[in-house]
């Protein structure tokens, strides 16, 4: 019985092991974006949602003959689609890169 090992060791190496399995842990965590890749996420984000919009409107256009009203919706729905998918990934860039509370602030460039 001396070759036993106490229950939380076991329990502990079991937790090691399934967040091993599920992925989770230090090692598989992604590095920060640099700015130009996430200026460059947003732009194709943006821009795809618009140019989605706007060929599916078209299609709508060419199926139903209601010439310009279905690329005129397409687009403006593709425009919505883009800004929510822009705030999506900057919500989800801010949750994982939070701001120190510690950082020297930018003086205001207006003098009262």
């Amino acid at each position: 019985m001396a070759d036993r090992k106490p229950p939380e060791d076991a329990l502990s190496n079991l937790r090691r092991r399934v967040d091993a399995a599920r992925g989770e842990g230090p090692q598989n965590t992604p590095p920060a974006l640099s700015p130009a890749a996430l200026g460059l996420r947003y732009g194709g984000e943006f821009g795809a949602a618009i140019i989605v919009g706007g060929l599916l409107g078209y299609g709508a256009d060419y199926f139903l003959n209601s010439q310009p009203w279905g690329l005129v919706i397409g687009v403006g729905l593709g425009f919505v689609a883009g800004v929510v998918n822009v705030v999506r990934v900057a919500q989800t860039y801010s949750r994982a890169n939070p701001v120190d509370p510690n950082a020297p602030s930018i003086p205001d460039d207006e003098e009262d």
